[in-house]
């Protein structure tokens, strides 16, 4: 990042990637008053990430999918077939709502792409779900047993010839490709240029072409939004994503019920497996966030819940590796932010472990006060807030939940307020009510 980086400590890598996004370095702001804003908020995030003494408000982070489109009134379907209406609506949920970081549209997708495609992986509005809801995820077993080791030895080989000649219905002919191997020497590079000649796989790398040029025009229209979206003021809430190996191995390739037999039938085969996949876990995440400037690296933790698995296997199978890939992400300055989807009330322990890195866990359905108890001063906490009262409550609702909250999670000056799981749906008078909330009780 600069001559001297690889001498800081861990924290100070992140520090210091936080303090250039703080700067804005490169974004062309609507006015003075736009960029004091963003950097303002921007500060505060980084504040508390840093458990800084010295912060004067809790930041506030909703983490939203279709919520903004969805208040626009926009259908799923629209969202994810028109990015001008669905940037439009990104940017104007932030104009109206004032929270300090903004959720940003990518993660909806692009329908035309998708079909193109013939996407597997996911059913989207208007194929699969109904015009008006959001995308669902299609878990399958995309990989089957005797698959580990061609993930374990290769896993850009298996992404390849494997994993998506399944997931992707019209790049199905790409699993008869000869390994890219055969190119080393001019003797052996016939088969390879053959087996890519092939009438279907010609014409599945023509159907890729076409899917990548449709989502670099559909990129190039929402990057126009998300411009405006930090012009306006606003920081993105992340900068890149990536996942815990486990919930790579369990969610996309093997399927939950096959991996839940497998920690029994193959233990090694999937320590194997994830020990493999933690490099790649680190590069999308480092990757993602360098491009875009912004060290927030999201990750969603999906199987390490309370009741999914015993502590035993989560030692064993979950934690250390979603550690690596934080402390990974750590040594290029990027900052882990972990969604604890689900409850982690057995579990905080662990994640107090991490306490020598920024990083922030941001909870679904865990006790926050017994959050605070572990984890206060050591890390930061997040969410928390019931997604049940944005949709349900009435406004005074919202407002005292959100004060007991902050009473109960925010004393330490390591909190954010977010509500507890991925918006899709919102009301705008509880939306309101939640930000002015947050606004009116978290001062320090």
């Amino acid at each position: 990042m600069f001559e001297g980086f690889d001498k800081l400590s861990l924290a100070e890598r992140q520090d210091a990637f936080m303090d250039k996004w703080i700067s804005a370095e490169g974004v062309e702001f609507a006015s003075d008053e736009n960029k004091a804003a963003y950097q303002q908020r921007a500060g505060l995030v980084a504040a508390a990430l840093k458990i800084d003494q010295d912060i004067k408000r809790v930041p506030i982070m909703p983490l939203t999918t279709f919520a903004p489109t969805m208040l626009a009134g926009l259908s799923g379907q629209d969202a994810m077939y028109d990015p001008d209406k669905a940037g439009q609506a990104y940017l104007d949920f932030c104009t109206t709502y004032q929270p300090d970081t903004a959720g940003a549209a990518t993660m909806l997708g692009y329908g035309p792409a998708l079909e193109t495609l013939d996407y597997h992986l996911y059913k989207w509005p208007g194929h699969g779900v109904a015009e008006n809801l959001s995308y669902q995820f299609n878990e399958k077993e995309y990989m089957s047993a005797d698959e580990y080791d061609h993930l374990i030895n290769d896993p850009t080989d298996f992404w390849l010839r494997s994993w998506i000649p399944k997931t992707m219905g019209a790049l199905a002919p790409l699993a008869q490709m000869e390994p890219v191997y055969g190119t080393m020497e001019l003797p052996i590079a016939a088969s390879w240029l053959i087996s890519l000649g092939t009438p279907p796989v010609q014409q599945a790398l023509q159907t890729l072409l076409k899917a990548s040029k449709q989502y670099f025009d559909w990129i190039n229209v929402l990057g126009g939004y998300l411009a405006k979206i930090m012009a306006a003021g606003f920081p993105f809430g992340a900068g890149s994503a990536t996942k815990v190996p486990f919930d790579t191995l369990s969610d996309s390739f093997r399927g939950t019920t096959p991996l839940m037999m497998d920690m029994y039938r193959r233990p090694e085969k999937v320590l194997e497996a994830v020990e493999r996949l933690v490099p790649a876990m680190i590069k999308t995440g480092v990757d993602g966030a360098k491009a875009n400037g912004n060290p927030l690296v999201f990750i969603p933790l999906h199987k390490g819940a309370d009741g999914f698995m015993s502590d035993e296997q989560f030692e064993k199978f979950y934690w250390p590796y979603l550690k690596r890939v934080m402390y990974g992400l750590a040594e290029a300055g990027c900052v882990p932010c972990c969604f604890v989807e689900g409850g982690y009330n057995q579990r905080l322990e662990y994640l107090a472990d991490t306490s020598d890195i920024r990083c922030m866990y941001l909870f679904d359905r865990t006790d926050m006060a017994k959050a605070r108890e572990v984890l206060g001063g050591k890390v930061c906490i997040a969410g928390g807030f019931p997604i049940s009262l944005i949709l349900t409550g009435t406004p005074e609702q919202v407002k005292d939940e959100t004060k007991k909250l902050m009473d109960a999670a925010a004393g330490d000056k390591g909190y954010i307020l977010s509500i507890g799981c991925a918006m899709d749906e919102a009301k705008p008078d509880t939306m309101r009510a939640f930000v002015e909330a947050g606004m009116e009780y978290g001062k320090y």
